[in-house]
């Protein structure tokens, strides 16, 4: 099996016949800890643009079509198995496949141009080919990361996964979704059974939470919902919306993970830019209430009994579990999270109360 990298993607795809051009551009995008994701754009490849101005007895003779063409612009992405983080952590490389059936299983139910369309799939290489976001749009935490709070796009990520919720709420899915195997070893494993060494005194609770996110599946839940994997229009184009990627943890399971993912994300810029936190509260204020407006009342029926826990297994997971985020390398801030984790984790409640609890904890960074 090849194992894809810059310097071989333009020769596997010559010898594929996608590409036509040994000149093509290519570009390795931010694949986080789990594979390669590699951008290549074939200048001589795509439609011709313009007219053709080869007479018929030119065509009859062969005569080759001189226009420019549009580009072909493909993004390709092979799981490793062994994560890149400083613990082992594998995971099973067929989570592409997974990756593949939600896509073209969403395609039929997400607004347009909002996530990504299938093209092809290598099976003996396990690569997958998928068109990319649009070329202008920005990486939504490089953008929060770079201090712009701009409303919009959480509101607009909150609502396009409430809308996903309730699409598949109903719906027939792949028997696959509900193997909790991947989930398990994607964030399970990483995420809620690896901090209990160091923890052991909300062990218990971890496990239950755990027990929660694997009973029950209410609908298709992306696994990943961070802004890490939201593609921003410009804000001249605000209208567009976002582009959602990297849908390898997909699981039919619980909503509220989701939604709870990506407010610990948003909260943990906060405590990354304390004492400047508020904004970034606003934000996640902003999505819990676009995600309420648009989800119904049975993909919200978690929120109180598990909204606590879970967000306060969410904060710990990302100090202390086998995929820390990089960017808070403060230890005062990084024990700040610990200890808001650890208070969230005992007293539980609402994920309106948590978010309170949140605030009162950020407080004491100003």
């Amino acid at each position: 099996m090849i194992e894809l990298s810059r310097s071989n993607v333009v020769e596997y795809l010559l010898k594929r016949g996608e590409i036509s051009s040994a000149d093509a551009l290519v570009q390795e995008l931010g694949g986080g800890v789990s594979g390669v994701v590699i951008k290549v754009l074939d200048p001589d490849g795509g439609e011709p643009v313009g007219t053709d101005m080869r007479s018929p007895g030119q065509i009859k003779r062969g005569v080759p079509d001189t226009r420019m063409r549009a580009g072909k612009c493909l993004v390709l992405k092979q799981p490793r198995e062994l994560f890149a983080v400083a613990t082992t952590w594998r995971v099973d490389a067929d989570r592409i496949w997974s990756e593949r059936d939600a896509l073209i299983m969403l395609s039929t139910l997400m607004p347009i141009n909002t996530l990504p369309q299938v093209l092809w799939a290598d099976q003996d290489n396990q690569i997958l080919a998928i068109t990319p976001a649009p070329p202008e749009y920005v990486n939504l935490k490089t953008s929060l990361l770079s201090g712009k709070t701009l409303r919009w796009p959480i509101t607009a990520a909150a609502r396009w996964l409430a809308h996903m919720h309730r699409s598949t709420a109903d719906v027939s899915t792949p028997s696959s979704f509900s193997d909790s195997r991947l989930f398990r070893q994607q964030r399970i494993m990483p995420y809620l059974a690896y901090p209990q060494a160091a923890h052991p005194s909300v062990a218990a609770r971890l496990e239950a939470v755990s027990a929660f996110l694997l009973s029950d599946p209410v609908c298709l839940i992306h696994g990943d919902y961070s802004p890490k994997n939201m593609l921003m229009a410009p804000d001249a184009l605000e209208d567009r919306g976002i582009f959602i990627v990297d849908f390898e943890v997909v699981f039919r399971g619980q909503p509220l993970f989701d939604i709870a993912t990506l407010i610990n994300h948003l909260l943990l810029k906060g405590f990354y830019f304390a004492p400047q936190w508020r904004p970034f509260m606003l934000l996640a204020d902003e999505a819990w209430h676009a995600y309420q407006q648009a989800a119904p009342p049975r993909l919200l029926s978690a929120r109180d009994q598990w909204g606590g826990f879970l967000l306060g297994s969410l904060l710990l997971a990302r100090v202390d579990g086998q995929s820390p985020v990089e960017y808070l390398t403060d230890e005062v801030k990084r024990q700040a999270v610990r200890n808001c984790a650890l208070d969230l984790l005992k007293t539980g409640g609402s994920l309106d109360d948590a978010m309170d609890l949140v605030g009162e904890h950020l407080g004491h960074l100003d």
